[in-house]
């Protein structure tokens, strides 16, 4: 709604600000007339018109969709949304306002009705005569032309104010006026419409003393105007003699436009409205290539990659499955498992340590004591420290992204980084991750009930000396996509949706990046809209922000996925993988 008025109201103005500027004062009034009613028609249609230019579009760094084993993820109690009353306070307004214009309106057209009713009505050339008691100077609506009852009889209304407002009957110039009066009442609050108004009814009396003075003399008629001189009719919808701008119409009756003049103005709206459209219709669209066989490569061994890192770190472990929920009991070796049974199950795997230097801008970036909080082995410590290393100084390095919610006074820093020192990565790090930390590896997945309906879902995961444990506070439980009769599909497939993040992710200034993984969850809901969205794993540099950010951003919706025919929410676990 925004875009509707603040294009119309743009485009209103300077075609106005057009007219005022060449045209007004120019004897050309029959295209005035059409150019005012078709500046005001323009300018609403307008922002319904789009133009797409497609460009190529330059992507540097590519990220790349993988499927990813099973994360664990903490989801909060849903969070309900404050009410917006000042929309509602505005909306109140305007349909107030709204209504009174309509009444206004109503009670001005009674008006005209009961006055034509109420008195002596006498046909005269295509128009009708309606013969009042007021002494009034003659005045038109529709085809009516009101005059004084007494002048009538005596015959002192002079034959030029008949063919003046014979002209505004004819021309149907009421017509223009209740059509700006229409508009005013729905865009009350557009001051360009009021502009409008008085530029038209002024063209209007232009046009019928162009008539008046074709046959008379201009002088003779100048002074029946000055003589005639008086307060306007009270009625705002009439075409009236006196729009008390008496000396704009004797200079345009004898103003002369050659006709070449009177077409180079003409023209002059042409690269106006040229630049509206450019201003306001263009938009550009970066169109992508073709994903090309190469990059579906990239794709396909990025996920064989993560399997077989995933398979060599639960190489020999014992998989004990409880699945209450589906009533699923599996006890076996994990090479025994299907591959389904492991995508089901989302065995997670994490990266195995290897060296890694941070770059000279990370490095200059983690000084900012304002902006990044530090340890080093593990030790909290001052960034100023960092003036007495160098980046090879450091083996491996690692940081995430804090939500400002998290953020305090003692610790208001949005990034923490974590640097390790060769001597520190050799006896902690290296290898920590190559396998899994026990020999069995149990997973429980129970459900709680109450009054029939499912009010927790804990999953439970235990081996070596770790457990995590999910528990979603939500009736409505996201389903994994291995579950489903039917996958969420993204408009495209997920080659679309790998285009989409492509084509708006932008990659910080980092030197190297040497296949950085940002580990994202979110849930497609029932809507096809993507909630949830968090950042399970950030390789720093604040990649895992600009993944969050171009997700949030994405405006196109996924068809739902389907469980026994209806739509349900399902949770995706999804790496971005960066590559120069």
């Amino acid at each position: 709604m925004s875009h509707f008025l603040i294009t119309s109201t743009i485009s209103m103005a300077a075609l106005l600000g057009l007219y005022h500027l060449l045209l007004e004062r120019e004897k050309m009034h029959r295209f005035n007339r059409f150019y005012l009613l078709a500046s005001v028609v323009f300018s609403l249609v307008l922002p319904f018109l789009t133009i797409e230019v497609y460009t190529e579009a330059v992507t540097e760094s590519m990220p790349v969709m993988e499927n990813l084993p099973y994360a664990p993820v903490a989801f909060a109690a849903p969070v309900v949304e404050e009410t917006d009353y000042l929309s509602y306070i505005i909306l109140g307004i305007y349909i107030l306002v709204a209504i009174v214009l309509i009444l206004r309106f109503k009670v001005n057209i009674s008006r005209m009705m009961v006055k034509i009713r109420s008195n002596e009505i006498i046909p005269y050339k295509n128009a009708r005569l309606v013969l009042v008691e007021e002494e009034i100077l003659p005045h038109t609506f529709l085809n009516c032309i009101f005059i004084n009852k007494e002048g009538y009889s005596l015959r002192a209304i002079e034959p030029e104010l008949f063919t003046h407002e014979l002209v505004h009957v004819n021309q149907k110039h009421t017509l223009d006026v209740l059509f700006i009066e229409m508009l005013k009442v729905v865009f009350w609050f557009n001051p360009a419409l009021y502009f409008y108004k008085k530029a038209m009814q002024l063209n209007h009396e232009f046009l019928a003393d162009e008539v008046v003075v074709a046959g008379a003399d201009v002088a003779g008629y100048q002074m029946l105007l000055l003589q005639k001189a008086h307060p306007a009719t009270l009625y705002p919808l009439a075409s009236s003699l006196n729009f008390s701008i008496t000396k704009k119409r004797f200079t345009m009756m004898t103003k002369a436009t050659t006709q070449s003049k009177a077409l180079m103005l003409k023209l002059s709206a042409v690269p106006v409205i040229t630049g509206l459209i450019a201003l306001l219709c263009i938009e550009t669209v970066a169109q992508e290539k073709p994903v090309s066989k190469e990059s579906v490569q990239v794709m396909l061994d990025a996920r064989q990659t993560n399997n077989e890192r995933r398979d060599a770190y639960y190489k020999g472990v014992r998989v004990i499955i409880d699945d209450k929920a589906n009533d699923v009991r599996i006890d076996k070796v994990f090479e025994n498992l299907t591959e389904e049974q492991k995508q089901k199950y989302h065995f997670y795997a994490p990266e195995a340590y290897m060296i890694k230097h941070p770059t000279k801008e990370e490095y200059e970036r983690f000084k900012d004591k304002k902006g990044y909080a530090l340890q080093i082995d593990g030790k909290e410590v001052d960034n100023a420290i960092l003036n007495k290393y160098k980046p090879e100084d450091f083996a491996y390095y690692s940081g995430y992204t804090m939500s400002r919610k998290a953020l305090t006074k003692e610790k208001p820093q949005i990034f923490r980084y974590q640097l390790y020192t060769p001597e520190y990565f050799e006896k902690h790090l290296k290898g920590s991750n190559d396998h899994y930390p026990g020999d069995t590896f149990t997973m429980i997945i129970t459900k709680e009930f109450k009054d029939d309906k499912v009010v927790a879902d804990r999953k439970i995961v235990k081996g070596g000396d770790w457990e995590d444990v999910e528990f979603y506070l939500k009736q409505d439980i996201p389903y994994n996509p291995a579950d489903l009769d039917e996958q969420p599909e993204f408009p495209g497939g997920m080659t679309g949706f790998f285009t989409v993040i492509a084509k708006n992710f932008k990659v910080p200034d980092v030197e190297e990046i040497n296949a950085l993984k940002i580990y994202v969850s979110f849930i497609v809901e029932k809507e096809g809209t993507m909630s949830n969205i968090k950042i399970l794993r950030d390789p720093a540099s604040g990649m895992g922000q600009e993944a969050e950010r171009v997700l949030k951003a994405i405006a196109e919706k996924w068809k739902p996925g389907m469980k026994k025919g209806k739509p349900v929410r399902t949770l995706f676990n999804l790496p971005i993988v960066i590559k120069k």
